[in-house]
């Protein structure tokens, strides 16, 4: 239990909290710009462990549940800042009532809706600039580390170890540069060249399965743990920066509508668990290891955040763009329901990667060895 701790529960908590930490500064910023009162800024959820209070009022702290953060405003109902209190509005002096969020204008609640994920996505190109710069940029060799046996790949001839040489003709360097070939939809086959034990192996394998028009949009394989850097100057580590940043973002969108649309499946999701075994296998890869998982889930918690979800800042956004639009407050009951339907769908979203990680790492049959190695402590 002790090496588990050691080896996932910390390294996650460390990274997670650095990554939240940004998100909701991000927040609390904009919020502070637009003269709104911050009363909470929080790292976690549940009883306060240890804090402090600043010269604004503001209570930092971090709690017992470190999965999440939030910035709690004046006047708000609770710590999505979705809804107002009108209990405590009603006891605000006027001038208390106008450090509110909802007493600003459409215009300037969603800059602060916006604050946070804006403030991941500039922690991330920072951070890569510097990662390039003085570490390199991380590439992944085109070496097999794992094949679904159930997969197109392996139904094909791909095995561990096998080192993707050329597809269609066209030279692989990294193992990103697999992606195009497979999510484009521009090809119905794979020609594969593979370096297989110091000799060459060529492998045709169809992307359309047999009667169905839909193409498949994985071959089945992961990469190798194992990871190189490439060190670049400052100038190109900046350009490199900003295209890293894009591509990211497209394949980070691209993979979630295939989730959406069937094209992809969903057991792909992964939850808590997976986060841990990334941050563990980060942490095992030194400061540059833990900075590039920092930028990944940077982009992947701002990009989440901006969709229009009720309750995530993309939903706060459109419904305050609607307001402005219709000139007038959307009614409580309205928003009530909408964001209790985006909290369903969150919350549904988390149990069902929650799921996929009790599967994908035997929770269950964990779980059951240890009450047997407990029963056999016990006297009979």
């Amino acid at each position: 239990m002790f090496t588990w701790i050691l080896e996932y529960f910390i390294p996650f908590i460390i990274l997670i909290s650095v990554i939240v930490f940004v998100h909701e500064w991000g927040h609390f910023w904009v919020a502070r710009r637009n003269k709104v009162k911050v009363e909470h800024f929080a790292i976690g959820f549940g009883p306060e462990l240890f804090g402090f209070s600043d010269r604004q009022g503001t209570r930092w702290a971090f709690h017992l549940v470190p999965l999440g953060g939030y910035v709690k405003m004046l006047g708000d109902a609770d710590a999505s800042s979705a809804t107002a209190d009108d209990a405590i509005i009603t006891k605000l002096t006027e001038e208390e009532r106008q450090q509110t969020l909802h007493a600003k204008t459409p215009w300037q609640r969603i800059q602060v809706a916006a604050g946070g994920p804006l403030a991941n996505f500039v922690f991330a190109i920072v951070a890569m600039i510097a990662l390039f710069a003085v570490f390199g940029k991380p590439i992944t060799p085109p070496v097999i580390g794992f094949v679904d046996p159930a997969g197109v790949g392996a139904k094909h001839g791909l095995q561990e170890n096998d080192r993707i040489i050329e597809i269609n003709n066209e030279q692989i360097r990294y193992f990103e540069d697999l992606l195009p070939f497979i999510r484009s939809g521009k090809h119905d086959a794979l020609s594969i060249k593979v370096e297989r034990n110091n000799k060459q192996v060529h492998l045709d394998i169809p992307l359309t399965i047999k009667g169905e028009t839909q193409k498949v949009k994985v071959l089945g394989i992961k990469p190798h743990a194992s990871q190189e850097y490439e060190k670049l100057p400052i100038s190109t580590a900046i350009q490199t920066a900003f295209s890293t940043f894009w591509k990211m973002c497209k394949t980070i969108v691209v993979g979630l509508a295939e989730l959406v649309t069937g094209q992809r499946k969903g057991d792909e999701l992964g939850g808590i668990l997976s986060i841990g075994d990334m941050a563990k296998q980060s942490a095992e890869s030194g400061i540059a290891g833990m900075l590039w998982f920092m930028i990944i889930m940077s982009i992947n918690l701002g990009l989440i955040n901006l969709f229009p979800i009720p309750v995530l800042d993309g939903g706060q956004m459109l419904m305050s763009a609607i307001e402005w639009v219709i000139g007038k407050p959307i009614s409580e009951k309205v928003q009530k329901y909408v964001f209790g339907s985006g909290f369903v769908i969150v919350i549904s979203l988390m149990l069902y990667s929650t799921w996929n990680d009790i599967i994908r790492f035997n929770v269950i049959q964990k779980i059951c060895s240890i009450f047997q190695i407990i029963r056999g402590w016990l006297p009979l």
